[in-house]
């Protein structure tokens, strides 16, 4: 739901917005009549903060998830390598030049978004498995087998890295914080404009508190996108580890 830029501004205005209503509303509201405080005020907000504390627990283990998957596939990367050292020299410079070509395309894949590169990683990852198939047809070695096992390894982390780049906090989720800040962004507002003597202190500090929130979890949530993003380092350490060993 707020997957664009746009979209974050958009709802950044319209909660600014919904304060000055507030204030404005207060305002007007004074001129006829008295409020009385119901005592209920602090305990919207407390929900309020318990909404967006879930949105962004959720929101950070899914970053954390996808560090975990990439620290992984780096260790599947150096385990598999090791493990080709065992093989006839032919299959080891295959496997030295097949994870070489495999990490750059998936980095330049991570860093550009462009899927043409994750394809040829399939199509290069592909070819390696039906090799080593063929490889394992010949007079077993233990070696093979761990091999096999690390590829396969290798192989469901960098899809499950792949795919939770794509998930989401459910939008109803989303909707729920944008609709629930707005009217409390409209009360808080109030409560401040509706006194003898304007306080626009906690307005302000309400709408910055809560705009740079949503921005972190729009970045969480879009590490595409965002400014927060995982860190490559891990890959492009075992990347150079390949290429020099």
């Amino acid at each position: 739901m707020l997957d664009a830029l746009w979209v974050i501004g958009l709802y950044i205005v319209l909660l600014f917005f919904s304060v000055a209503g507030g204030i404005w509303y207060a305002l007007r509201y004074r001129k006829t009549s008295r409020w009385e405080h119901s005592g209920i005020e602090n305990s919207i907000v407390g929900i309020f903060g318990l909404i967006i504390s879930f949105t962004f627990l959720q929101a950070g283990n899914a970053h954390r998830e996808r560090f975990a998957y990439l620290h992984k596939e780096a260790n599947n990367v150096d385990a598999l390598y090791r493990y080709s050292r065992e093989l006839p020299d032919s299959f080891r410079l295959y496997t030295k030049s097949m994870l070489q070509a495999f990490l750059k395309h998936q980095l330049a894949y991570e860093q550009s978004g462009n899927i043409d590169f994750f394809y040829n990683s399939k199509k290069q990852s592909d070819a390696y498995w039906a090799n080593l198939i063929a490889l394992k047809n010949q007079p077993h070695n233990a070696a093979i087998d761990k091999v096999a096992e690390y590829f396969d390894q290798l192989q469901d982390t960098v899809s499950l890295f792949a795919y939770s780049n794509y998930e989401r906090t459910p939008a109803f989720v989303i909707f729920l914080l944008v609709v629930v800040s707005m009217l409390i962004g409209f009360l808080v507002g109030f409560m401040n404009g509706v006194k003898e003597r304007v306080h626009y202190m906690v307005p302000l500090i309400y709408f910055v508190t809560v705009s740079l929130t949503m921005l972190v979890i729009s970045d969480l949530n879009n590490p595409r996108l965002g400014l927060i993003r995982p860190s490559y380092y891990h890959l492009q350490l075992t990347l150079q580890y390949v290429q020099n060993n």
